[in-house]
C-alpha cells in the first residue's frame, strides 16, 4: 500500500497544460487514486471559482485551497476552514496601480473575482463569479478583499520597487518566475496567507500527516507546500526555484506529469 494519502495539486503549469485544459491522462490517474482512497486537494494562486471547476470535473469534495492559500474552503457546502484578507491601504494602493497601468490583473471581493475587458471575451458567458470591471478599485468598497495577482514583466517590476519593502508585515507579495514560457506574476495577500499553512489545516481536517502528503507545483509560490509534504515534486516546466526545492522532478504539465506521479508514487504502491 501507498505510504501517500494526499495529493496537493497546485494548477497553472502542474495539473492544467498549456492551454488550461485538464488531460485526459491526468484525469483518469487523479481518478484512480481517488477510487483507491487518496485525497485529492487543489491548492492555487487563482480563485475560489476557477479551482472549483477543476475539482467538479475530478469529482472531488476536498477542501479547496485558493488565492495562494489566503482562503480554504469546502466545496460541498461552502463553508470555510479559514479565510484571510488584504490590507485595505494596499489593496487600495496595488489596485488603483494595476488599473491606471493597465495590468493583467484580478482581484477577488467575497464570491466575485473582476478582470478587465479583454478583446474576444462575453461578459454573459465568464465562469460564475468572474466579473469584468473598467476600474477593479471601483470595487474594493464592495467588502474586504481576498486577494490580487497580476502578470507582466511590469506589474512584477513596479511591486517589488514599490510596494513589497513598505508593506512589509502589512501584506504578502509573492513573486513567481514560472517556467515554460509563462509570464511572471505577484499574488498579493494577507501576510500569513501561504498554501503550506492551508494544506496543514487541511491535512487536519481530513485526518492525514503531512509526510503522508504528495505536493507538486511549478513557481515560487509552491516551495513551502513541497517542502512540508512527505514528497515534493517539481514539475519539469517549473522555475528552478521549484526543481531546487523537489526531492524528484516530473515530466512537464504539457507531458502528463501529475499521471507520473500518480503512478509512480501512488498507484504502483497500492
Amino acid at each position: 500500500m501507498s505510504q501517500y494519502k494526499l495529493i496537493a495539486l497546485d494548477l497553472d503549469g502542474t495539473l492544467l497544460n498549456s492551454n488550461m485544459q485538464l488531460s485526459a491522462g491526468n484525469h483518469a490517474a487523479l481518478r484512480r487514486a481517488i477510487e483507491a482512497g487518496v485525497h485529492v486537494v487543489l491548492a492555487t494562486s487563482r480563485w475560489y471559482g476557477l479551482a472549483k471547476r477543476t475539482a467538479d470535473r475530478l469529482e472531488i469534495n476536498t477542501p479547496i485551497i485558493a488565492s495562494n492559500g489566503a482562503i480554504a474552503k469546502r466545496p460541498g457546502d461552502g463553508s470555510e476552514l479559514m479565510h484571510l484578507y488584504v490590507d485595505a491601504e494596499a489593496a487600495a494602493e496595488v489596485v488603483a496601480l494595476g488599473d491606471d497601468s493597465g495590468w493583467e490583473m484580478y482581484t477577488t471581493i467575497g464570491d466575485a473575482t473582476f478582470m478587465k475587458m479583454r478583446p474576444g471575451i462575453v461578459p454573459e458567458k465568464l465562469p460564475a463569479g468572474l466579473r469584468i470591471a473598467d476600474r477593479q478599485s471601483d470595487h474594493l468598497s464592495d467588502g474586504e478583499p481576498t486577494c490580487t495577482m497580476a502578470f507582466g514583466p511590469d506589474a512584477v517590476e513596479q511591486i517589488e520597487k514599490r510596494f513589497v519593502e513598505r508593506f512589509d508585515g502589512r501584506a504578502k507579495f509573492s513573486i513567481n518566475r514560472p517556467g515554460g514560457g509563462l509570464p511572471p506574476y505577484f499574488v498579493m495577500t494577507h501576510p500569513e496567507a501561504d498554501k503550506a499553512v492551508a494544506l496543514r489545516k487541511v491535512c487536519e481536517e481530513l485526518g492525514v500527516a503531512p509526510e503522508e502528503t504528495i505536493a507538486m507545483g511549478d513557481s515560487e509560490s509552491d516551495l513551502e507546500m513541497m517542502r512540508m509534504s512527505g514528497l515534493g515534486i517539481a514539475m519539469g516546466n517549473g522555475a528552478d526555484a521549484a526543481k531546487k526545492a523537489a526531492i524528484h522532478i516530473a515530466p512537464s504539465n504539457n507531458d502528463d506529469g501529475v499521471a507520473w506521479a500518480v503512478e509512480k508514487f501512488v498507484l504502483s504502491r497500492a
